[in-house]
């Protein structure tokens, strides 16, 4: 549910090796605290280390991948916000990669000042609803001012190949739980079978299957920690057979899907 006072996602990721490849309207900032490894941002592959600041784009396909681990924070702001302070993200083009001790500086300030907000919504004397904003807003306004593209940044890449790629994201991500065929997808974009394949792969650095397997598992942790047995989560979640949902599972999460549901 959306939190009017403060609609932002702050959440923190810690020895993790791969992200879940999407998009979204609202911009999102990643600050890299320990790790390196690429991000997939668009159909461009960046690198980035420990101390950078990642600033994803409104509606840009983004994928993080490390080799050795990574953890860092990232704080999702919702558009809605952006747009009652005069701020349209969709018009900006953000340097996707940068290093700033300002910058750096306001982020964990914004995360102070979450932090402070989340943990105790009841509490108004100290205004915490407006210091998260005020702090959020700071953050954003540098970003505008001061992370505008460089000339190889300022025209924003809008290929019809990367609307295919975002429309079968989509479907895939809602209709996971069916039987989804490459030739429905192509059909879904009318474009041919290889065009979608390697346009996909451009975009995401995953193959359809690798993509929509990561989907159902990812839902499938969910069915798990609410209870749901291993077999009824299999079906539940698109796959044809538990030996294969098995396989795949602890391709994708790490685990064993009996160990997720053991531990919920």
């Amino acid at each position: 549910r959306k939190d009017k006072l403060c609609p932002f996602k702050l959440a923190a990721t810690e020895d993790a090796f791969e992200s879940i490849c999407n998009w979204h309207e609202n911009i999102e900032i990643l600050v890299i605290t320990k790790g390196s490894g690429t991000v997939r941002y668009g159909s461009r592959e960046l690198a980035f280390s420990a101390g950078d600041i990642i600033v994803v784009n409104s509606g840009t396909i983004h994928h993080l991948k490390s080799k050795g681990g990574m953890s860092y924070y990232y704080l999702i702001i919702d558009e809605s916000f952006c747009v009652e302070n005069g701020i349209f993200t969709d018009k900006h083009t953000f340097t996707p990669i940068f290093r700033s001790e300002k910058t750096h500086s306001l982020f964990e300030n914004a995360v102070r000042a979450l932090n402070l907000y989340y943990g105790d919504r009841e509490d108004t004397l100290h205004l915490k609803a407006s210091r998260a904003r005020l702090a959020v807003l700071a953050l954003l306004i540098d970003i505008c001012e001061n992370r505008s593209a460089v000339e190889e940044y300022t025209e924003k890449e809008k290929k019809p190949s990367e609307e295919y790629v975002k429309r079968v994201m989509a479907y895939m991500s809602e209709n996971y739980a069916e039987a989804i065929t490459l030739d429905a997808l192509a059909r879904l974009c009318g474009i041919t079978k290889c065009h979608l394949a390697r346009e996909f792969k451009l975009y995401t650095g995953q193959t359809l299957l690798t993509y929509l397997n990561t989907v159902r598992c990812k839902n499938a942790e969910m069915c798990l920690r609410d209870g749901k047995t291993v077999t009824d989560t299999t079906y539940e979640c698109g796959f044809e057979s538990v030996s294969y949902f098995s396989r795949t599972y602890k391709k994708i999460i790490g685990v064993s899907p009996s160990k997720t549901a053991k531990e919920s």
